[in-house]
C-alpha cells in the first residue's frame, strides 16, 4: 500500500510500506516506456566527398503558408547546405521534412466532414486546396513545371473525390479515411518545395514517407487532437523502415543524389512529414502536429549530425512570451528538460519526438526561420539520473547558473478531481481501483497527489475528460460511497497546471520554497502540488484566472527575469508626483551611466524592473498593463476621466502580483480607498497624511487590511522630515526592546525656514513668500502657519508610537494673527495665487512679528516652532513661538532643515538625533522613492543557496 505518491512529468516518486512492497514497473504518462533498438541501422550511401552525414531540417505549416515563404525556406536550405563549405571543404547533404501548407490540413478535414451532407461542396473544397497548391508551384517554378506537378495533383484529387463519395454513401468517417485524405497536404507540400529547388539547379528529389516509414499502431487510430504533444501509440518499425529508405536511395532514378560531388554542391531531399504506412501497407499518420516526430525519425535513419526545427520564434523560451513579456530564448537544454517543458504546454517541440534523437545522440536545434542569424536553442545530452545524483550530488550542480530552472510552462483547461476518504484506510485497494477505472475510461492524468493515509487523492485531468473520469470513479466506488467509506468524489473545473523545469533543481535547496513563496506573494492559492523523484520539475495546480499571474511571478522569483513591479502614481501631474517620476527616470538611466557606478550597482543589484501602469491626475488618468513611458509627452495619449473605482478594477485585473500605489496627493477621497486596495494585496506608499492622521476608524481599517493581506502601507514622508528615516528608526528601536519616551524638535521645514529668515530681519510676509518659492509650503500655506500640517504629522508620529491620537487632541498654537484666522482667499477666475494673497494679508502684521522675534533674540533666546509627542502623558503639542537658548541644538538648526530628538530608556541622557532637510519637492520625492525601494526589496527573491562541492 502506498503511504504517499506524487506523480508529474516523467518521474514518479512512490513511498512503499516495507512489509507490502512489491515489484515495480516503469511507465511514462501511464504508458510503457518505448525502447528503441540500439543496433546500428542500415543507412543509404552518402554523396561523393560529403564532409559529414546528412543535416536535417523541419519546416512547419506556418513557415510554408505562401509561395514567398516556400521560396524563403528553400533558399535557406541551400544556404545552410553551403554555409560550412569554407570550414569543411564541401557542402553538407541536406534533408528537409515539411508539413502541409499553412491551414491546408484543417481545410482537408473540413472537406471530409462536409462530404457527409454535401458531396458537391466537399469536392469544391478539395479542388480549391489542390488548385491553390498548383498555383503556388506556378509562382515558384513557372508554367512548365506547374503543368507537370499539377497533373500529378489532379490525379491525387480525383482519387480523393472517390474517397469523399464513399464517405457520403457510408454517412460516417472512418479514422483511416481521415488519415488518408489529410496526408495529401504534406505530399503536395513536398512536391511544391522540390519543384522550386529543381529550378535552382540543386540535385533534388521528394520522398513520400508513406513508401518507406512503416509504423505499428499500438493505440487507436485517427488524427488525434490539434496541437497535442502525444504521439504515443505510433511506433516506427525501425529495421523494416531503414531497409526501405536504403532501397529508395539506391533506386536508379535517384542515382543522381549519391553521384553528386559535394565539393561544389550537395543534394537536398524533401520528405513528407506526418504521414506513414502500416505494415499492411495502409496509409496512416503520426497524429496531428506529428511532423516533428517524422523529422527525428528520419534524423536517426539517416545518421544525421544535427536536426534543425525551424519555427517562428527564436528557440525554446523560458515561458510563453505572449503571457510573460520578460521571457527569453534558452541557449541550451537537456533532452529531459525539453521533454518536461513540451509536455506541460510548451508547443515548440513534441516530447515523443525526442526519443529517436536521444537514442541517436543527435542534437536538436530550434531556430527562427524569419531570423536565421539567431542561434536559437540547442537540445542535447541527458540530465543526470537519480542514482548518479544520489551518489554524488555536488558533481551535478552548476555553480555558474543564474537560476536552477530553465523554463516555466503551463497546461490550461484542466479539472481537479478529489476523492476524499473518511480519514482511515478503509479501502485498501483504493489506488489500484482508481487508476484502473481511469484507464478503462480512457482518461489520462496530468498530475496526481495522495495523502499518506490514502484518505484523499487529488487528480488533475483535462477538462474534456473530467466528466468521463468523474462518472468512472462514481461507478467504481459506488458501494464505498453508499457505505461512507469514501466521503465524496468532487470535480472542480477552471484550473491550470503551472510547472517549473530544470536539471539545476536536483539536490539544490530552496527552489520549491522560492516557487511557493512567489505564489503567496502574488496572492495565488495552490490547490495541489507535486514533484517527481528526479527533482527536475515541480508542478502546481491553480485556478485558471491565476495562471498568467503565477507564470510571471515564478519567472521573476526564480531569477529568469527581474522582478516586475507595477506602479500606479496618483497625483502624477502635481509638483511632487512630477518630481517622483523624474527621479524614477533618472534611476533607470543610472544603470547605463558610467559616472554613477555606486547608484548603478545599488539599483541593478535589486533585480527589479519598475513598470508604471497608471498615471493619474485630478481629472485624467492614463493606464497600460504594458507600461507607460514616464518621459513621453502624454498630451496626445488616450486618457480617461480619473475614477478611483475604475482604477481599483484596473489594479485587480493586473496579472502582476506586485502592485504598488504611490499617493502623491492630499486627497481625502484617495486616502479613503487605502483599506480597499490593501485588502486586495495592493501595496500603498503615501505622502498623503489624510489616512495616517485622519479618523481613527479609517487608520485602523487600513492597518488591519495591511495585516490581513500582507500588503504593505509605507508613509515615511508623512512623518517629520519627508526625507529623514524617522518612522523606520523608531520601529527599529521599539522592535529591539527600547522604550521611546518622547520625540520633540522642529518638525516643519517651512516654519524653520521662515524663522531663520526673520532672525535675519526679513519680514514675515516676505519670509513666507520665499519659503513657498522654495517649495517648502503646503498647497494651502495657511496649513503651515496655523500648524495644521504639523498637527497631522504629530498624529502620524503619535499613532506610530502607540498613542490613540486624533487631530483635535493636539494642542496647537498658530502663527497666523488672530485677525486672519477666518481669512479666505479670492477664488474668482483671474485672482492671484493663494500664497500671494496670503502674503499681502500678512504685511500689516509684519512689524508686530518682527518685534516679538527681536525681543527673544535680545534675551539670548531663539524663536522656534517646537513640536513634542510625550509618550508618557499621551499628549502632543505645537508651540508657535517657543523660546529656546541660542546654544541649544534645536536653536542652531538653520534654513529649511529640521531636527528631531528622541529620548528613550537607552537614550535618556543624550537623545538620538536626526537632522537634515525637512521638505521640498526633491526631498519629498526622494523619500517616496526610498520607500518604493524599501518595499521592493521585500518582494525580491534573492539567489538560492547552492550545494558546494566538498
Amino acid at each position: 500500500a502506498m503511504f504517499g505518491m506524487m506523480v508529474v512529468g516523467s518521474a514518479m516518486s512512490i513511498l512503499l510500506s516495507p512489509s507490502r512492497a512489491g515489484p515495480l514497473s516503469l511507465s511514462l504518462r501511464g504508458e510503457p516506456l518505448r525502447m528503441v533498438s540500439s543496433a546500428q541501422l542500415p543507412r543509404p550511401p552518402l554523396p561523393r566527398n560529403a564532409p559529414t552525414s546528412w543535416s536535417l531540417h523541419k519546416f512547419g505549416g506556418a513557415s510554408l503558408a505562401t509561395p514567398e515563404l516556400y521560396k524563403q525556406c528553400s533558399d535557406l536550405l541551400i544556404d545552410e547546405s553551403r554555409r560550412q563549405k569554407e570550414e569543411l571543404g564541401a557542402c553538407v547533404p541536406t534533408m528537409a521534412i515539411v508539413s502541409a501548407r499553412g491551414g491546408v490540413t484543417d481545410r482537408l478535414i473540413k472537406a471530409v466532414e462536409t462530404a457527409l451532407g454535401d458531396i458537391d461542396q466537399s469536392t469544391q473544397l478539395l479542388e480549391a486546396v489542390s488548385s491553390e497548391q498548383v498555383e503556388a508551384v506556378r509562382v515558384l517554378a513557372g508554367d512548365e513545371v506547374a503543368e507537370r506537378v499539377g497533373a500529378q495533383m489532379a490525379r491525387d484529387t480525383e482519387r480523393l473525390v472517390g474517397v469523399m463519395r464513399a464517405v457520403s454513401l457510408l454517412r460516417c468517417i472512418p479514422a483511416s479515411t481521415m488519415e488518408v485524405v489529410t496526408g495529401y497536404g504534406e505530399v503536395w507540400s513536398a512536391m511544391t518545395m522540390q519543384a522550386y529547388l529543381e529550378t535552382q539547379g540543386v540535385p533534388t528529389a521528394w520522398l513520400d514517407a508513406r513508401d518507406v516509414l512503416i509504423v505499428e499502431q499500438t493505440a487507436g487510430g485517427g488524427l488525434g487532437d490539434k496541437g497535442s504533444s502525444n504521439t504515443v501509440g505510433t511506433d516506427p518499425l525501425w529495421d523494416v523502415t531503414a531497409a526501405k529508405v536504403v532501397d529508395w536511395f539506391l533506386a536508379p532514378e535517384r542515382a543522381h543524389l549519391s553521384d553528386t560531388d559535394c565539393t561544389s554542391r550537395a543534394p537536398i531531399v524533401v520528405v513528407t512529414g506526418f504521414v506513414a504506412s502500416t505494415a499492411e501497407g495502409a496509409p496512416t499518420t503520426l497524429k496531428r502536429s506529428g511532423s516533428d516526430y517524422s523529422a527525428t525519425i528520419f534524423a536517426r535513419l539517416m545518421g544525421a549530425t544535427r536536426i534543425t526545427m525551424w519555427k517562428n520564434v527564436n528557440g525554446v523560451y523560458t515561458a510563453d512570451p505572449r503571457v510573460v513579456p520578460e521571457a527569453y530564448s534558452i541557449a541550451a537544454l537537456k533532452y529531459d528538460e525539453a521533454i518536461e517543458l513540451a509536455y506541460f504546454g510548451a508547443q515548440v517541440l513534441h516530447p515523443s519526438a525526442m526519443q529517436p534523437c536521444i537514442d541517436g545522440e543527435i542534437p536538436i536545434y530550434v531556430r527562427n526561420v524569419f531570423e536565421p542569424s539567431h542561434p536559437g536553442t540547442v537540445i542535447e545530452g541527458r540530465a543526470c539520473s537519480l542514482a548518479e545524483c544520489v551518489v554524488s550530488p555536488g558533481d551535478f550542480v552548476d555553480e555558474e547558473a543564474e537560476s536552477p530552472i530553465k523554463g516555466i510552462t503551463s497546461i490550461n483547461k484542466v479539472a481537479l478531481l478529489t476523492v476524499e476518504g473518511t480519514g482511515t484506510s478503509s479501502v485498501p485497494d483504493l489506488v489500484d481501483r482508481l487508476f484502473a477505472a481511469l484507464r478503462q475510461a480512457g482518461v489520462a492524468t496530468v498530475l496526481h497527489t495522495q495523502a499518506s493515509a490514502e484518505s484523499s487523492i487529488c487528480i488533475v485531468v483535462e477538462e474534456a475528460s473530467a466528466e468521463s473520469a468523474t462518472l468512472a470513479l462514481q461507478i467504481a466506488f459506488e458501494r464505498e460511497l453508499q457505505r461512507r467509506l469514501i466521503a465524496s468524489i468532487s470535480t472542480e473545473y477552471g484550473h491550470s497546471v503551472v510547472a517549473i523545469v530544470g536539471e539545476g533543481m536536483a539536490f539544490r535547496p530552496g527552489t520549491g520554497a522560492t516557487f511557493t513563496k512567489a505564489m503567496a506573494n502574488a496572492g495565488i492559492n495552490i490547490r495541489a502540488i507535486a514533484q517527481g523523484s528526479s527533482e527536475r520539475q515541480i508542478s502546481i495546480c491553480v485556478e485558471s484566472e491565476d495562471c498568467s499571474k503565477a507564470l510571471r511571478a515564478a519567472h521573476a522569483a526564480l531569477a529568469l527575469s527581474n522582478t516586475q513591479i507595477s506602479v500606479a502614481v496618483l497625483g502624477a501631474t502635481g509638483a511632487v508626483g512630477s518630481q517622483f517620476l523624474e527621479q524614477m527616470a533618472e534611476s533607470k538611466m543610472s544603470v547605463s551611466n558610467p559616472s554613477a557606478a555606486g547608484k548603478r550597482k545599488a539599483v541593478s543589484d535589486l533585480n527589479i524592473d519598475f513598470k508604471v501602469t497608471v498615471l493619474a491626475g485630478s481629472s485624467k488618468m492614463w493606464t497600460s498593463y504594458d507600461g507607460i513611458d514616464v518621459e513621453a509627452d502624454l498630451g496626445g495619449a488616450d486618457a480617461v476621466a480619473t475614477d478611483l473605482d475604475d482604477l481599483t478594477r484596473f489594479l485587480e485585473d493586473d496579472f502582476n502580483g506586485n502592485r504598488i500605489v504611490i499617493d502623491c496627493t492630499a486627497s481625502q477621497e484617495v486616502a479613503d480607498h487605502y483599506p480597499c486596495w490593501l485588502s486586495r494585496g495592493v501595496h500603498v506608499i503615501a505622502t498623503n497624511k489624510k489616512a495616517g492622521s485622519g479618523p481613527a476608524a479609517l487608520y485602523n481599517r487600513a492597518k488591519q487590511a495591511s495585516l490581513d493581506s500582507s500588503a504593505q502601507w509605507l508613509y515615511e514622508t508623512t512623518a517629520p522630515g519627508s526625507g529623514l528615516p524617522l518612522l523606520a528608526t523608531l520601529k527599529d528601536m521599539t522592535q529591539s526592546g527600547d522604550v521611546v519616551e518622547s520625540v520633540s524638535g522642529r518638525f516643519s521645514a517651512s516654519i524653520s525656514f521662515i524663522f531663520s529668515q526673520m532672525r535675519e530681519g526679513v519680514p514675515l510676509s516676505r519670509a513666507l513668500a520665499a519659503a513657498a518659492a522654495k517649495g517648502l509650503c503646503e498647497p494651502d500655506a495657511r496649513d503651515d502657519l496655523n500648524g495644521v500640517d504639523n498637527v497631522r504629522t504629530l498624529v502620524v508620529l503619535g499613532r506610530e508610537l502607540g498613542l490613540e491620537l486624533e487631530v483635535e487632541d493636539v494642542e496647537c498654537e498658530s502663527l497666523l494673527p488672530v485677525e486672519l484666522r477666518e481669512w479666505a482667499p479670492d477664488t474668482a477666475a483671474g485672482a492671484a495665487p493663494l500664497v500671494e494673497q496670503l502674503c499681502a494679508a500678512l504685511e500689516p502684521f509684519d512689524e508686530a512679528a518682527a518685534k516679538r522675534v527681536a525681543e527673544m533674540l535680545a534675551g539670548d533666546k531663539v524663536p522656534v516652532q517646537l513640536s513634542t509627542v510625550d509618550v508618557g502623558t499621551g499628549k502632543a503639542s505645537v508651540k508657535a513661538f517657543a523660546a529656546v537658548p541660542a546654544d541649544d541644538r534645536i536653536a542652531r538648526c538653520a534654513g529649511g532643515d529640521i531636527v528631531v530628538e528622541i529620548f528613550s530608556r537607552r537614550y535618556s541622557e543624550s537623545p538620538m538625533v536626526l537632522q537634515g532637510p525637512g521638505a521640498g519637492l526633491k526631498i519629498t520625492a526622494a523619500g517616496l522613492f526610498a520607500d518604493l525601494l524599501r518595499l521592493s526589496r521585500s518582494l525580491v527573491e534573492f539567489t538560492m543557496p547552492i550545494r558546494r562541492r566538498s
